[in-house]
């Protein structure tokens, strides 16, 4: 019995196929996954006075450090807070002292905590 050309290039795509598809050599053993966790952000916090303030974000100067200025845009659940404060006329204005607290690395206000001063139009 004789192979002809045909049948040998059709077990080599057989063979070529089962190696692709990684079939296990008899013996080894396939390890469990291992689960890796990211670590969980480190919130921050940044002392300041208010230099300006809108219903998108907040732009606040160190205490600290007179040049320091940093813009923070809100959390989706800050947000909700600033529109009613701004709906109610209640918004933070210049000089105000605030701290905001952040993730480090990052410019998304988690929270500000300080009162907005009376309205001073």
């Amino acid at each position: 019995m004789t192979l002809t050309t045909k049948t040998k290039m059709r077990a080599a795509v057989v063979l070529g196929v089962a190696l692709a598809v990684g079939l296990p050599a008899a013996g080894q053993t396939v390890a469990p996954a291992i689960k890796v966790s990211a670590p969980k952000p480190k919130k921050e916090k940044f002392k300041g006075e208010v230099l300006f303030a809108t219903r998108a974000a907040i732009t606040v100067r160190s205490r600290d450090n007179l040049n320091l200025v940093r813009t923070f845009t809100y959390d989706t659940k800050l947000s909700r807070k600033i529109n009613k404060q701004f709906d109610e006329n209640k918004i933070y204005q210049h000089g105000d002292r605030v701290e905001v607290v952040y993730f480090a690395g990052g410019d998304l206000a988690l929270k500000i905590k300080g009162k907005p001063k009376q309205n001073r139009n």
